[in-house]
């Protein structure tokens, strides 16, 4: 996760604005969505933020207390809701830059469906948000050409508590895509023995189901060295003959130079570039390397670079996770290479996430979407689930979105003292994106009012609700989080019809926390 306003978020957690987990780290561990960043990124120890392992200055018996913050009194009364409102600025609205990372990124559920379906608790990173683009919460699509902004706003049982939710819809993919051109980079390496190479078989068929006529298909395969199979190849249609043949040749053996093979890979990719085309680099992988460049940014600075003249990244990661819990690598050079991050536990699920939802994971339909929420200067963001939030746009990656998909932020609200709030108060979300092929830039705005945004209803943000608990549930393995995650299920789906809340309540039903 990359960092976020420091200024910004010093001051919420000063405040007490959000939970104690929710300014420690987005990991498998944590207990909120919101990364508090510090002088030494995923420690938690640097300037101003307290020490985390129990051992340095200020922690234990006799330490004498954090050097950076005074020792707090046991007896002291919280601070009046009055000291709270009076450190923001109650002269102009609160502007805040929202994340959610690309739309198709979405490896994080599907990992700990496999891991909790084989008896394991998911020890596992868990990016809430890859939740929230994973399972569809059913937003209409946007006209052609354009993106739908759908707020829902409810309150909380305590006062001045608010969940919120924005939804940045895309149109659906026309019936007659662009031309594509696809550069498969293949791990061949003796680690994808078994599960891994039969997932990865299955994900080129997907794939290949999906093509049309007139597609430029490369390919390479990579283990300690790299081997160009295809290059130049054009599709006949849909499961063409020659594709087909390649996945089923596929072995493995050797050692895993992943660097190597993206060489090789982005190499083909140029050479057969098509300005008029999607560009895809499809890199299928157990996220393993051994043999050559084994650090992940590194690695990904190709796809950055290559980003710059329109080539895009899907990372597919085969795993299989018992026995493989580190994704580091994978996740960080799609994250440079600006395009999907899914994971497969099976030939069933490349069927479903790069068959059925091709064109989520392989087109684009608005390419640097950027989100500004400007809302009553007593509002704070108390809970964010989505991936980086900031008062500075530069402090926050605009993201991409696919077409027939939809960016989800979903935070909590706090007000300062819930006697400020005003049902007339302005609230302003504009969305501004650049169209992929043209770079024309774009922006939609959507400005309305608390109270109308109280009144409007809430149709998606039960579903919202119940895979965030979910997900947030995870992190701790906590039974009494898992079970109010239950809860909110069976509030967002009464008559127990939405088969993606049924697949989550299977699943925990079978956590070992639960049993």
């Amino acid at each position: 996760m990359r960092q976020v306003g420091l200024r910004l978020g010093a001051l919420l957690c000063a405040l007490g604005a959000i939970t104690l987990g929710a300014c420690s780290s987005d990991d498998a561990s944590g207990d909120g969505g919101y990364d508090m960043p510090t002088g030494d990124s995923g420690s938690g120890n640097g300037p101003g933020s307290p020490s985390s392992s129990g051992t340095g200055p200020g922690s234990g018996a006799g330490g004498g207390g954090n050097p950076y913050i005074p020792d707090p009194d046991p007896v002291q009364a919280p601070p009046p809701e009055d000291a709270e409102c009076a450190a923001l600025d109650a002269s102009k609205p609160a502007v805040l830059y929202l994340s959610a990372d690309d739309s198709n990124s979405m490896a994080s559920p599907i990992i700990a469906r496999e891991l909790i379906e084989q008896g394991f608790a998911p020890n596992v990173p868990i990016r809430t948000y890859e939740f929230l683009n994973y399972y569809h919460l059913g937003y209409a699509p946007a006209p052609a050409g354009q993106l739908t902004i759908l707020p829902e706003l409810a309150a909380r049982e305590e006062a001045g508590v608010l969940d919120f939710q924005i939804g940045i819809r895309a149109f659906d993919a026309p019936a007659q895509r662009r031309p594509m051109t696809l550069t498969f980079v293949l791990d061949t390496s003796g680690s994808m023995q078994g599960a891994g190479l039969e997932r990865e078989q299955a994900a080129i068929r997907a794939i290949a189901g999906n093509l049309a006529e007139g597609d430029i298909v490369n390919m390479t395969t990579w283990n300690t060295e790299n081997l160009v199979v295809m290059s130049g190849h054009v599709a006949t249609g849909p499961d063409d003959a020659d594709v087909l043949a390649a996945a089923d040749l596929l072995t493995a053996s050797g050692g895993t130079d992943l660097d190597g093979g993206l060489e090789a890979g982005y190499q083909l990719a140029k050479q057969h570039f098509g300005a008029d085309r999607l560009n895809r680099v499809i890199l299928i992988s157990d996220g393993g390397a051994n043999v050559g460049e084994t650090n992940g940014e590194v690695i990904g600075q190709s796809s950055q670079d290559a980003d710059q003249e329109g080539i895009y990244l899907v990372g597919v990661h085969t795993g299989p996770a018992v026995g493989f819990a580190d994704e580091t690598l994978m996740n960080a050079v799609t994250d440079l290479g600006r395009g999907a991050y899914v994971y497969l536990d099976s030939p069933q699920e490349a069927a479903r996430v790069l068959g059925k939802r091709f064109d989520e994971v392989m087109d684009i339909a608005a390419r640097g979407v950027q989100v500004e929420l400007t809302m009553p200067w007593y509002f704070q963001i108390h809970e964010f689930y989505g991936e980086e939030f900031s008062e500075n746009p530069e402090e926050i990656e605009p993201q991409h979105l696919a077409p027939g998909d939809a960016m989800v932020l979903s935070q909590v609200l706090k007000a300062c003292d819930a006697s400020k709030i005003e049902g007339s108060d302005a609230v302003r979300i504009r969305a501004s994106w650049t169209e992929p092929l043209t770079y024309v830039p774009r922006e939609t705005v959507i400005e309305t009012t608390v109270q109308a945004l109280l009144s409007a209803g809430t149709p998606h943000l039960p579903k919202a609700k119940a895979i965030v608990a979910y997900a947030e549930a995870l992190k701790v393995g906590d039974p009494t989080k898992l079970q109010a995650a239950l809860d909110l299920i069976a509030a967002a789906d009464p008559d127990d019809s939405d088969p993606e809340l049924k697949e989550i309540k299977s699943l925990i039903a079978i956590h070992p926390a639960m049993q």
